[in-house]
């Protein structure tokens, strides 16, 4: 349960950093399941999923941010995220844990951030062990995938 004072976000990993999402945002976590390819899309966007009849397209966070494809391993998670009428899934590395992060500790993303990747930060927030960079969920999606 959120209260005013925090705000939680489900971790993850993608080239060896931690991010986050608020947990408000995520539908449901899975593993990978087959994906169909979809022409005439952005080279991040890996196709298409059928869970349980809807159709969501699945983007690559690591293509989209950092430009590289990786494996799909065992620790491979797609992150089911719905926004308005929006639903998407996420392929990220692996699923760390859900944070609970004091709003009062999320700063701004340094602007040293790469600028491919500093429009989808909302914050970074410090943990006790580490920093966790939290997405602007709502920036991903209005940006879509396909080519013009």
């Amino acid at each position: 349960m959120q209260d005013a004072d925090y705000t939680q976000a489900v971790g993850f990993n993608l080239e060896n950093e931690t991010y986050g999402i608020d947990i408000l945002n995520v539908s449901e976590i899975i593993k990978p399941i087959n994906i169909t390819f979809i022409p005439n899309t952005q080279d991040f966007v890996l196709g298409v999923i059928n869970l349980r009849g809807k159709i969501i397209p699945t983007v690559d966070l690591n293509k989209k941010f950092f430009d590289k494809f990786k494996d799909i391993t065992q620790d491979s998670r797609i992150i089911v995220v719905s926004m308005q009428e929006n639903t998407v899934g996420f392929l990220v590395d692996n699923i760390k844990k859900i944070y609970n992060i004091d709003k009062e500790s999320i700063e701004n993303s340094p602007e040293t951030v790469n600028e491919n990747v500093q429009k989808y930060i909302k914050g970074v927030g410090k943990l006790d062990e580490a920093l966790i960079i939290l997405l602007d969920v709502d920036t991903i999606l209005k940006e879509g995938g396909y080519k013009s």
